[in-house]
Formats: C-alpha cells, sequence, structure tokens
C-alpha cells in the first residue's frame, strides 16, 4: 500500500504542474511556438533517454557491449532531426499527417493521420510493458494493473494544456528517471561477477551483435528523421529555433553519457544471472530487489514508472494531435484531441494485453505502417510539392498492403522474413518506388523509367542471391536503397519544388 500511496503523491504533483487554464487550440498543440529552449532540452532529453535505458538494459544483457550502436544510432537521429527543424517551421509543421495534407491535400492527411494514430501506441507499448514487467516482479503489479495506471495518469496531467502540460512534467518525470537510475549503478557497482563461460568474444566485441544488425539500426533511425513526429514537435514548438537546435545538441552529449551507463547496466546484469533464455528487463528486476530494503525498491519502482511515463506520454500525444486534430475534428479540435487522447491510451493497453510477449512483432508491425505512410510521402513533401495527391495516396496504400502481405506470407513472424528482408524496409521501399515513378509518369519520362525498374529488379535479384549465402541482415537495408537511388535519380532529372506552392507552405 506504501508504493500506491507513493504513485498517487507522484501523480498528484505532475497533475498540479501540468496544470493550466484553457488553451486555444494552436496552445495546446504547440505551445503557441512559445515553449523555452530549457523547456525543449528536457523534453527531448526525457523522451530518448527513457525510450534507450529500456533497449539498451535488454541488449546489452542479450548481446553485450555492441549494444552501443543502437544508442548512438538514435542519437545521430536526434541530432539529424535538429538541422530539419528550420525547414519544418517553414512549412508551418503540426504534425506529419497535418504536412502532408497541408501539401497534398485532405485525403492524404485522414489517412496518414489515422496510420500515425493506430501505430503511436504500439511504440509507446515498448515501454508501458517494461515498468509492468519490473513492477510485477518487484511489487507484484499485475501488467493490466500498471499499464491502466500508466495510461490514466497521463490523460490526467495531459489533458489540462497539452503541449504546455509536456513541457511542464517532463522534467520532473526526467529528475526521477535519472535518480533511478543513479541507484542502479549505487546498487550494481559493488556487486561481485563472476563471467559465465557461455558469454563468449562477441559479448565483449563492438561487433558482437552482427553488421548486418546495427546497420538496420543506422538505416531505421535515418529513415526516422523524417518521421519523428514527437521530436519535431517538441522542438518546432520552441519561441527560438537556433536556441532549441543548441538545446538538442546538448540532449545529445547526456544521451550518450545516459547511453553507456544503461549498456553497463545491462552487461553488469548479465554478468551476475547467467540465463540468457529470461528477458534482460526481468533479470535487472531481480538483481535490483535481492537484499534491497523497502524504501529502495519504492524509489526505484517509481523511477521506472517515471519512466515509462516520459515516453509513453509525449508518443501519446502525439498520436492524438494526428487522430484527433487531422482525422476527427472540423471544429473543437482541443476537444477532438483530448477524445484521442483516451482513444490513444485505451489501444495501448489492448495492443499490451492482446500480445505481451511479443513486442518485437509489434514494432515490425508499426513500423511497417510508419514507414509506408509517413516516411515515403514527407520525403516527397520535401523534394516534389506539386505531386498528384493521388499518386502519394496510391503511395501509401501500395506500401502497407506490401508490407503487411510479406509480414501475412511468413504468419506476421517478427524473426523470420521472406528472403531476409524485413517488411518494414520492403514498406518503405515500394513507397518510395511508387513515389518516384509517378514523379518520373508525371514528366513523361516512361522510358527512363522501364529501364530504371528493369536495373533495380535486376539487381534486387542479384543482391538476393548473394546476400542471402553472406550477411541477410544488409539485404533489407540494401532494398531500401534501392528504392531512395530511384527517389534520387528522379529529383535529379525531374523539376524542383514549385515556387507557388513553396510560397503556399509559409503563407
Amino acid at each position: 500500500m506504501v508504493i500506491i500511496a507513493l504513485f498517487v503523491v507522484y501523480t498528484l504533483l505532475l497533475i498540479w504542474i501540468g496544470h493550466r487554464p484553457p488553451q486555444n487550440f494552436a496552445a495546446f498543440r504547440d505551445g503557441a511556438e512559445k515553449v523555452s529552449p530549457r523547456a525543449v532540452f528536457f523534453m527531448v532529453s526525457a523522451l530518448w533517454s527513457s525510450s534507450l535505458i529500456v533497449v539498451q538494459i535488454d541488449t546489452a544483457y542479450a548481446s553485450g557491449i555492441s549494444a552501443l550502436w543502437y544508442g548512438v544510432s538514435v542519437s545521430v537521429m536526434s541530432m539529424m532531426v535538429s538541422l530539419l527543424i528550420p525547414w519544418f517551421r517553414r512549412h508551418q509543421y503540426h504534425s506529419n499527417s497535418a504536412l502532408l495534407g497541408q501539401v497534398f491535400g485532405p485525403r492524404v492527411k485522414r489517412f496518414s493521420g489515422m496510420v500515425i494514430g493506430a501505430t503511436f501506441p504500439v511504440f509507446a507499448l515498448s515501454n508501458a510493458l517494461a515498468a509492468g514487467a519490473f513492477l510485477h516482479v518487484v511489487l507484484g503489479l499485475a501488467l493490466w494493473l500498471t499499464m491502466s495506471m500508466t495510461t490514466g495518469v497521463l490523460i490526467l496531467y495531459i489533458q489540462f494544456a497539452g503541449m504546455m502540460s509536456l513541457a511542464a512534467t517532463q522534467g520532473l518525470n526526467f529528475a526521477v528517471v535519472l535518480m533511478g537510475l543513479v541507484f542502479a549503478v549505487f546498487k550494481l557497482g559493488p556487486m561481485h561477477v563472476t563471467t559465465s563461460p557461455s558469454l563468449g568474444p562477441a559479448f565483449w566485441n563492438l561487433g558482437g551483435i552482427g553488421h548486418g544488425l546495427i546497420w538496420v539500426w543506422f538505416g531505421m533511425n535515418t529513415l526516422n528523421v523524417f518521421a519523428a513526429q514527437a521530436e519535431i514537435q517538441a522542438v518546432s514548438a520552441a519561441r527560438d529555433v537556433r536556441q532549441a537546435q543548441k538545446a538538442v545538441w546538448w540532449s545529445t552529449l547526456l544521451l550518450l553519457i545516459i547511453i553507456a551507463v544503461s549498456t553497463w547496466i545491462g552487461m553488469k546484469t548479465r554478468l551476475l544471472i547467467h540465463n540468457p533464455r529470461i528477458d534482460g528487463l526481468v533479470a535487472f528486476a531481480k538483481v535490483m530487489s535481492i537484499n534491497s530494503p523497502t524504501w529502495f525498491i519504492m524509489l526505484l519502482g517509481l523511477g521506472v514508472w517515471a519512466l515509462a511515463l516520459a515516453w509513453c506520454g509525449p508518443l501519446l500525444f502525439s498520436g492524438a494531435t494526428s487522430l484527433g486534430a487531422d482525422v476527427m475534428a472540423h471544429i473543437h479540435r482541443v476537444r477532438w484531441t483530448k477524445v484521442a487522447l483516451i482513444i490513444e491510451g485505451i489501444l495501448m493497453v489492448l495492443y499490451g494485453i492482446w500480445r505481451p510477449q511479443e513486442v518485437a512483432w509489434w514494432r515490425v508491425f508499426g513500423l511497417t505502417l510508419r514507414n509506408a505512410t509517413v516516411v515515403g510521402p514527407t520525403v516527397a513533401a520535401f523534394l516534389w510539392d506539386d505531386l498528384p495527391a493521388g499518386a502519394v495516396l496510391f503511395s501509401m496504400i501500395s506500401g502497407v498492403c506490401v508490407g503487411l502481405g510479406l509480414n501475412a506470407w511468413t504468419g506476421f513472424s517478427y524473426t523470420h522474413f521472406l528472403g531476409g528482408v524485413n517488411p518494414m524496409w520492403a514498406a518503405a521501399s515500394t513507397s518510395f518506388v511508387v513515389l518516384a515513378s509517378c514523379r518520373l509518369g508525371q514528366y513523361r519520362q516512361w522510358w527512363f523509367l522501364a529501364w530504371r525498374l528493369a536495373l533495380e529488379g535486376g539487381s534486387a535479384t542479384w543482391a538476393i542471391s548473394a546476400m542471402a549465402r553472406h550477411d541477410s541482415g544488409l539485404l533489407g537495408v540494401v532494398v531500401l536503397l534501392m528504392g531512395l537511388a530511384l527517389v534520387a535519380v528522379s529529383w535529379m532529372i525531374t523539376p524542383g519544388p514549385s515556387a507557388d506552392s513553396s510560397a503556399r507552405c509559409v503563407s
């Protein structure tokens, strides 16, 4: 009961900090672009650190020091997002779906908004389940209860003022997360370890997890630069773009330290518990509960719960801005965004209860839909803002069908893919190929299109046969690069963004 009382007190504190007078839609959605650089620093730091701590501990437990590369890829992505913020601000960015609707029309906006609304609870799921697993081990709380608590608290303190409530509360969540991280370091530091013979040299090798997977991480997070809606919204909401970019750079330096510490925690946990068949986060929870006083368990549990809030909050709010404002609402957009926030929370709980042991599958599913629907069209908005709306919508639907079709072909497995190509790569590449083909067709480049598709088809066949004998993990990246190559060539031989369209975007 004491831990429940502590959670209630923390909830009340978040509600008090996040409470703001009723807001108009501009302030609710993006703080009317008046968020301070300090708030941007805390929002970005809390967002990525809360995700990275979970992934680094789990991956380092399983694979060792090479888990560092995942964190590095996320840090590079965050820096790249900051560099693109001036472009997003010139296009009056509020969400990816709103941007696509502004450039390509309402049908594209609604379809992309529905996909974003359906997939962002999937991406939030990992931390909610991680917190649930930890609290179940050390406190005995059921998974559905911890996920429902997380969702309910998020809705309570975000619904007051949206982005402004997030800006006010993420600093506290981040501080509590860091407190939990410090507690874990002090707990693990003095504990005696014995090296397990089953670890092998790959555990201590920076490339031990496999070069194919490392390239997949960098490829995935490079695509995410155009679809990292939660970070883009946070940084775009700043009153001073230049200062906001500096805040992201300082945040990245701090993230690198957190990545190193979290990787060490995962590796130290593996050296203490030699069982590779259990989840790394469950093993971490077991180690933390050994001979620990009640107050330590309580505060560490609060830190893990804050970690879930710091990640799930921005993602559910971001998904709600697309679902509520870009799909459901024509008027009363604040009201409908609040309704959408409740829907996002319910979806996250339902996803978690449905397949709680298959977070990896959920992630493949979410990335497949998101990459097909958001990444390609956002790149097209960057390159060709006069592309017909029907072509963009066709590319989105084609990518979704190809991705889900390949996923269904293998029984929705998250480890075995047709030809070794992850459906998220095939979905994104399909979207790119359709967009580039439509662009070439728009300017009557039929012969070039036929020649290029034949060349890429032959190259794909060769790559599949060659890489199947070596590192198949790289095959998906090759497929993606082929789609991007067609986009690049199409961009070089067709006109760029129209002056009229550019003027429309900044008007």
